[in-house]
């Protein structure tokens, strides 16, 4: 919300894993944020981008490092919906991924926190397609 207003935004996400879970160790992103936060407001952040900011399901001391990454893809195969009530009894879908180690793209921000970094990814929240839209003008054109 904050980038769609024109405000300079940071999402931060702690990792855990299966042994984590039930209680999230959110120390690393406590001892780490500070510094990310104010590198990154310092540098200063575009219009329209969303930064990213992923931590290792790991204590803070066995940080490997901050990776500049791109948007990393889950094995779709891995993807769990569960069908949950909230508490008006109103139906939602929970999805979520198991959380299991897969093959994960050099580069992304699922190999950086497979390696124990620190992961920070820009994100553009404008995904519209230029060239398609073009194409597709045209095509609506001529109906």
């Amino acid at each position: 919300e904050g980038t769609i207003l024109g405000i300079p935004s940071i999402a931060l996400s702690q990792a855990f894993g299966p042994a984590t879970r039930a209680n999230p160790s959110y120390d690393t992103a406590e001892a780490h944020a500070p510094e990310v936060i104010r590198t990154l407001l310092k540098e200063g952040i575009p219009a329209g981008i969303l930064v990213n900011v992923n931590f290792p399901d790991r204590p803070p001391r066995d940080v490997q490092g901050i990776a500049v990454t791109a948007q990393g893809r889950r094995d779709q195969n891995l993807m769990r919906i569960e069908a949950r009530q909230d508490g008006r009894g109103n139906a939602y879908y929970w999805i979520g991924f198991e959380r299991r180690v897969f093959g994960t793209v050099p580069g992304s921000d699922l190999r950086a926190l497979d390696e124990g970094r620190i992961s920070v990814t820009p994100l553009r929240l404008d995904m519209t397609d230029e060239p398609f839209m073009t194409r597709l003008a045209q095509v609506f054109e001529e109906k």
